[in-house]
């Protein structure tokens, strides 16, 4: 495996993470609006901790959706019909491969320096 799959993690995260909250900021009171704000600039952090290739960024990076995954997966059995709760659970799963990947490459990623 590659070290490049972070990467793109990390370019997916910059790149998409400003569009999924635009919608959002538009439409908040301003007391939202900060949070909203502080939840993009994490976010975004994480993201540059991918492209750089750090273990606290694939950290932050896999497990919440290695467990938002498994969630999707057992969710998915009951709440969605026959044919198209398959298409659910693959995408469950799917969700879950990040996590392989940092467990595969870990050893390829650092903890960083003094600030970053």
């Amino acid at each position: 495996m590659s070290r490049n799959y972070f990467r793109a993690f990390g370019a997916l995260t910059l790149l998409l993470n400003p569009a999924l909250f635009a919608d959002t900021f538009f439409r908040q009171p301003p007391p939202q609006f900060l949070r909203g704000f502080f939840l993009l600039a994490a976010v975004e952090v994480v993201g540059f901790g991918l492209a750089f290739l750090r273990k606290w960024a694939a950290l932050y990076f896999s497990i919440p959706l290695f467990c938002f995954g498994v969630r999707q997966v057992f969710v998915s059995t009951y709440a969605v019909a026959f044919p198209l709760n398959l298409i659910a659970m693959l995408l469950g799963v799917s969700l879950t491969l990040p996590l392989i990947v940092t467990i595969r490459l870990w050893k390829e990623l650092t903890w960083g320096r003094r600030f970053f």
